[in-house]
């Protein structure tokens, strides 16, 4: 031991020695608390990662700073209970977190000018216009195309508006707590951001450079009214945002910096947020500008898709299609009518495929021919097929409102899956028709959606049918199998965003409404507008979903989980096991439970000091236990050794648990010895003694507490408890984590844990493979009966994940442990 490890041990214990094993006692406590709390932390950053859960980042930035400061007080925890060791630990705490900070620290938002910008000049600027303002721009300046006057209210605008109201902290705590698994939660967040945002105040500064801009154009005689158009970051390019943000029509010149405020406060409803976050992207990384354009009086206006998708006749090149209506395009976007459709031969010289009279359409011969022109035109210089809004004014002048890439998973010349065959006669056909807005395949029991507001009320897995292809569906993409809808059209934002997420959607159905009745099983066949009654499980070939992709928030994760999740330090007795070895948090964590035992293993040798030496624990059962006295509570005896027998501990929790586990009931392969495998897999080349403390169980016993930590094999238990006489201190804490199966066998006999658990009052919460439960307040008796039939499941279940094939063996599991055990269970009031 060196000088300086002496002196703070000595200092340590000069007064009142006789406290010390108390308070060595009461560290240790507070070390496996805080062990606890680690890595609890730690599970559910991995299950952000395993599970797919889509939370905001913000989630992640405060867990994972969550988890770095748990560590550090593990490390002071860890000193406490061994002043004067590893005095380079803290320094090597800090020096990770410093690391995962710079993971996690995102870009600072830019709040400097230019806070305006002329629409012309948009192109050149893109990381300031966001994607809408950007086509457009490269509309009339590249392709020289007609597009309303107007200009950009730029991201920076948006940067200094949150800077002036010091909205950054307020919104991402509510950012933090969104899941979308929970539809009412996030409306209620967002709207509460949405409020924020409205409740702010525009700067001198930003109302001068947007008058500026607005006196320009009026004195061109641009004098209104407008419409201030979304145009984040991100928005219209390979991800569309179509439908989500909001727009403002119709503004009066005086009423701009309410309607910029809308749009902003567009950026955060529950539909914007929902899509974000299924796009992998943070809120700074999708910044708001805005677009503000003359308000053209539209007398005919429409969608123009210059490849039609999923075009099977004939085997001929794709060709164009106008989604047309009178007035505003507004019911085309937003799904709510069925269109006129129009389609238009490709080439130099777009015909109409089906010439109509000019008296029966929307739009004259020439007028959709001009229109195909200009989006071929589009595409070659955007590169890739064009989704064009367009409108006509009053004196018959075409118009380009908006340019962004086509969203549809089917390309010209990409590969066709092949149809699934169906038994007309075992499958009836109860609806054909309509258009396919989304190919692909769904199978569930409808919900008739009669309103927007109901869109928290959809259960998973269902197919929804619905009045309209409303934008506001994109919310349930990642709980329904498909969406049938009366109106719409394949030009809706809806669709759109549906055929970015592979969601089979079928529109155009009038009938569906009468036809498909609620909670009847379906198969919808969007791609051939077929929908049959019956049930399917469809097959990975058969299923149109596409796999998830790396979002850029799952690749930022991952760069975080290196940090804190591998496990590096394996061998405890290994000169390796030290500080400047832990290169994560996990081996911190690993690190300091580890010590923390040697802390208080090693206590024996401090002569006088009232704790004595671990005891082996001598039982029949191929265990390897050490016991360890907090207070007394082993009875005396002669010629003992280091060595007690169970029935010498007098702890009636230890003796309970022990009851369990010697249950009769319980097989214990005797050729077997039940210790740490994974460790030993690990160091077995440096272990001489399977009776090694550093593979062994342990309880740490006192006449009212015990803390046992079993490891069998390829897991872990550990059980907490303290059971006295006054009923509302006391509790059992059980953590269950790991297994040697496979990862679906290890979930069955979690399942089996948890069920038989809630049985018996626990609370219990699983994630991943980390397996949590407590139960409070019962008094001695109920609570003793509880840790009885915890140990006799402990024992059962010991190498059930290698056994569990099948869900059904584990509700047999789960019935016959009931019916034998029932009757050793004390009520809280008996």
């Amino acid at each position: 031991m060196g000088l300086t490890s002496r002196i703070y041990r000595w200092l340590a214990g000069v007064w009142r020695p006789d406290d010390r094993p108390r308070r060595k006692y009461h560290a240790f406590k507070e070390l496996l608390r805080l062990d606890q709390e680690s890595l609890e932390l730690l599970t559910g950053l991995e299950e952000l990662a395993w599970g797919r859960r889509l939370v905001d980042w913000t989630r992640v930035e405060q867990q994972a700073a969550a988890l770095g400061q748990k560590v550090a007080d593990l490390v002071r925890a860890l000193q406490a209970l061994h002043p004067g060791a590893y005095p380079g630990l803290a320094a090597h705490c800090d020096g990770l977190r410093q690391r995962l900070a710079q993971i996690l620290r995102l870009p600072p938002e830019d709040a400097d000018p230019p806070y305006t910008l002329p629409l012309a000049a948009a192109r050149h600027h893109p990381e300031l216009v966001g994607g809408k303002a950007w086509a457009l721009s490269r509309v009339l300046g590249e392709a020289g195309l007609p597009t309303p006057r107007g200009f950009v209210i730029t991201t920076r605008a948006f940067a200094r508006f949150l800077q002036d109201n010091q909205l950054r902290p307020a919104l991402n705590r509510l950012l933090a707590e969104i899941s979308l698994d929970d539809w009412e939660d996030l409306e209620r967040l967002t709207a509460e951001m949405g409020d924020l945002i409205r409740g702010g105040e525009v700067s001198p500064e930003l109302r001068q450079a947007i008058a500026n801009c607005r006196e320009e154009w009026e004195r061109q005689g641009v004098t209104g009214p407008w419409i201030v158009r979304s145009s984040a970051i991100s928005e219209d390019g390979q991800l569309s945002f179509a439908g989500q943000y909001v727009s403002q029509l119709d503004v009066a010149g005086a009423d701009l910096l309410t309607a910029y405020k809308e749009v902003l406060a567009g950026k955060y409803s529950a539909r914007a947020v929902s899509y974000r976050l299924r796009s992998g992207l943070t809120d700074q990384e999708t910044p708001m500008a805005a677009l503000v354009l003359e308000m053209i009086p539209a007398q005919v206006s429409g969608v123009m898709y210059t490849q039609t998708l999923n075009w099977e006749e004939d085997g001929s090149p794709p060709p164009l299609a106008l989604y047309a209506t009178c007035g505003s395009c507004q019911q085309v976007v937003d799904g709510s009518i069925i269109p006129e459709i129009i389609y238009l031969s490709r080439g130099p010289q777009p015909r109409l495929l089906a010439p109509r009279e000019g008296d029966t359409s929307c739009l004259l011969p020439w007028t959709a021919e001009q229109l195909a022109a200009w989006g071929l035109q589009l595409e070659k210089l955007m590169g890739e097929p064009q989704d064009v809004e367009w409108c006509l004014d009053d004196r018959g002048e075409c118009y380009i409102l908006q340019a962004r890439p086509l969203a549809g998973p089917i390309r010209p010349g990409e590969p066709k899956t092949a149809p699934v065959k169906l038994d007309p006669a075992g499958q009836p056909l109860l609806l054909t028709g309509g258009m396919t807005a989304s190919p692909g395949w769904g199978a569930g029991r409808v919900y008739l959606l009669k309103d927007s507001q109901d869109l928290g009320a959809v259960p998973q897995g269902a197919v929804v049918v619905s009045p309209t292809l409303s934008p506001g569906l994109a919310g349930l993409i990642n709980r329904v199998q498909a969406v049938v809808s009366a109106s719409g059209s394949p030009a809706s934002h809806f669709a759109s965003v549906a055929r970015e997420a592979g969601l089979p959607v079928l529109c155009g159905l009038p009938e569906a409404l009468s036809l498909l009745q609620n909670d009847i099983p379906v198969i919808v066949d969007a791609g051939s507008r077929r929908v049959y009654q019956g049930e399917m499980v469809l097959s990975p070939e058969t299923a149109s979903r596409p796999e998830v992709p790396a979002t850029p928030f799952h690749q930022r994760l991952q760069q975080v989980l290196a940090l804190i999740s591998p496990l590096h330090l394996l061998d405890p007795h290994s000169p390796d096991f030290s500080p400047d070895q832990c290169r994560s948090f996990h081996d911190l964590i690993r690190f300091c439970h580890e010590m923390g035992m040697v802390a208080m293993f090693s206590l024996g040798e401090e002569r006088g000091r009232g704790w004595g030496q671990a005891l082996e624990l001598q039982t029949d059962l191929p265990l390897s236990v050490y016991i360890l006295e907090l207070e007394e509570c082993v009875l005396p005896g002669k010629g003992r050794g280091r060595t007690v027998r169970p029935q010498e501990i007098a702890c009636p929790a230890f003796q309970a648990c022990w009851q369990g586990l010697s249950h009769p009931d319980v097989t214990w392969h005797r050729g077997l010895t039940y210790l740490d495998w994974e460790r030993l897999d690990q160091i077995s080349a440096g272990i001489f003694s399977l009776k090694s403390p550093g593979l062994a169980s342990y309880a740490l016993v006192a006449p009212d507490y015990c803390h046992f930590l079993l490891r069998f094999g390829y897991h872990f238990a550990v059980l907490d408890t303290l059971c006295s006489d006054h009923p509302d201190a006391n509790y059992i804490a059980y953590r269950f984590k790991g297994g040697g199966g496979l990862w679906t066998n290890r979930l069955r006999r979690l399942r089996f844990i948890e069920t038989i658990l809630q049985w018996l009052g626990f609370r219990v919460q699983v994630q991943g493979d980390l397996l949590e439960a407590r139960l409070e307040r019962y008094p001695a008796p109920a609570l003793l009966s509880r840790l009885l039939l915890w140990g006799i499941l402990q024992g059962r279940c010991q190498l059930l994940d290698l056994a569990l094939d099948d869900d059904g063996a584990v509700s047999d599991l789960i019935e016959s442990f009931q019916t034998r055990y029932g009757t050793l269970l004390t009520e809280p009031g008996a």
